[in-house]
This record gives structure tokens, sequence and C-alpha cells, in this order.
């Protein structure tokens, strides 16, 4: 047999141990030094523009995206070169000449190998 000690019915009982509310601030998804870095990693470029880090691998390797860096393993896209690359593919309408060459820069689907 096991010896367990029951509290008394008379003896005070401790106060159960709440965690106490600790609030931990999230991290903002950038921070200001990112902010005012000149040269982007991948993720950042890609969060940047609105696509997704396979889709300028893509680009890396089919063309179409903005100019980039290699340093070692690394990929960098300067700030100023991606923001320049979205200034050109800026569209009006439909119509607009800019809209038509990003539809010709664009690789087709149904072309794949």
């Amino acid at each position: 047999m096991t010896d367990i000690t029951k509290p008394k019915a008379d003896a005070p009982v401790p106060p159960t141990q709440q965690p106490s509310e600790v609030s931990v601030s999230a991290r903002p998804p950038t921070s200001p030094a990112r902010i005012l870095r000149p040269y982007l990693r991948g993720g950042e470029a890609a969060e940047l523009i609105g696509v997704s880090i396979r889709t300028l691998e893509k680009y890396r390797s089919i063309g179409g995206g903005p100019p980039f860096l290699k340093v070692g393993s690394r990929v960098l896209y300067l700030r100023e070169d991606v923001e320049a690359w979205l200034q050109h593919h800026r569209c009006r309408n439909t119509s607009d000449d800019n809209y038509a060459a990003a539809l010709r820069e664009m690789p087709s689907r149904r072309n794949r190998s």
C-alpha cells in the first residue's frame, strides 16, 4: 500500500499557482532595421512583391523577375531594383502597353515541357 497523506478538512489549502500573465510582445514581421537595409533576402523580396519564394526562384531561372545578386549560396535583391521592377510593371488598364508586355514576358503554361 502506498502512504498518501490527505489534507485535513480544516487545513488551509494553498492557492493554486496561476501562471502570471506575461505579455509577450509579438515580433513585428519586419523590424525597422530590415526596412532600412538596402539588400533584401528572397523571402523579404517576395513579400514586398506579393509573390511566393518559389515564384521568385522561377523568375531567377527563366527570367522576368527583378535583378538579383548571388553571394555564395545566398540570393539578395537590391531594394531599389525590386521597387523599380514593380514600377516598370505598373498598368493603368488592360489596354496599356505595359500590360501586353507583361503578358508576353510570362511563360505560357501550355508550352511547358
